[in-house]
């Protein structure tokens, strides 16, 4: 992304929680379609990282592209939505690598800069669901957000939403932290709806101790397990693999698939 600049500093975040059950705006048909499939390759141990948002070293050109998401309700193309988004991935023995690329022309923050787990999905944030078994039965999963403020919002689930404290939380086994260090690039102005942004860039890695409900983390090169990405905005927004009506962004039969590779392959690299 080009243009005027504002950065968020990277941080080291072992924050408490959350999450929010945003129910796709759609009245997509509700039968099964494939889920997407994604293989993420390793990459050497150690890589350098700089965590600013600008996605320019070595790692993100080998890391697996989701490609554009579509409208997380109907699988539509998003074009005509007003946020775009795509993600990267990658792994090595310590951490799970994820990068994500919003375009929206309007960046909201909005929260207090010290706020603790605040309801990201209210306004603009990314979202990872992560499912380590695999199975998609919605039993022990992982959600983790980060704003174009640069907080973060994650919890662990026992199953579909639960547990969940009533219609403002707490949400899932928000104690949980993901340990995840990330940094934000905004192109343009954030909180500032008097010009037009470009959009922004979060880079973040997630290490692998913190999925303790994972039968193996780090994963093994060939284990599955099942994730999904979304770019939100007003609890609603764009996603990797959509719902399809099944329910909400926790759908975990809905996630795509991820298949954990030892080397990147040109599958998997980034068009």
């Amino acid at each position: 992304m080009l243009g005027p600049l504002v950065v968020a500093a990277s941080c080291n975040r072992d924050p408490g929680p959350a999450s929010g059950t945003g129910t796709p705006r759609s009245s997509a048909p509700t039968a099964q379609r494939e889920v997407p499939e994604l293989d993420v390759p390793r990459v050497p141990g150690g890589p350098e990282l700089r965590l600013d948002g600008v996605l320019d070293e070595p790692l993100w050109r080998a890391a697996a592209s989701t490609g554009p998401f579509v409208h997380a309700g109907s699988g539509a193309p998003a074009s005509e939505q007003a946020v775009r988004g795509r993600a990267r991935l990658a792994w090595d023995e310590r951490w799970l690598f994820v990068a994500f690329e919003v375009e929206t022309q309007h960046v909201r923050g909005g929260f207090p800069a010290d706020a603790r787990d605040p309801h990201l999905w209210e306004r603009d944030t990314v979202e990872l669901m992560l499912d380590p078994d695999g199975d998609g039965d919605n039993r022990d999963y992982y959600e983790i957000q980060v704003s174009p403020q640069n907080l973060v919002f994650d919890s662990q689930f026992d199953d579909y939403n639960l547990p969940r404290g009533g219609p403002a939380g707490p949400f899932g086994h928000q104690a949980w932290s993901a340990g995840v260090e990330s940094g934000v690039r905004v192109d343009g102005t954030l909180d500032d709806p008097s010009d037009a942004d470009r959009g922004y860039t979060v880079e973040a890695r997630i290490p692998w101790k913190s999925f303790a409900k994972a039968h193996r983390a780090p994963p093994a090169p060939g284990d599955r397990w099942r994730a999904n990405c979304y770019a939100m905005q007003d609890n609603g927004g764009v996603a990797w693999s959509p719902i399809l009506g099944q329910g909400n962004f926790h759908r975990a039969r809905r996630f795509g698939r991820v298949h954990f590779v030892a080397a990147s392959t040109e599958e998997a690299s980034r068009p």
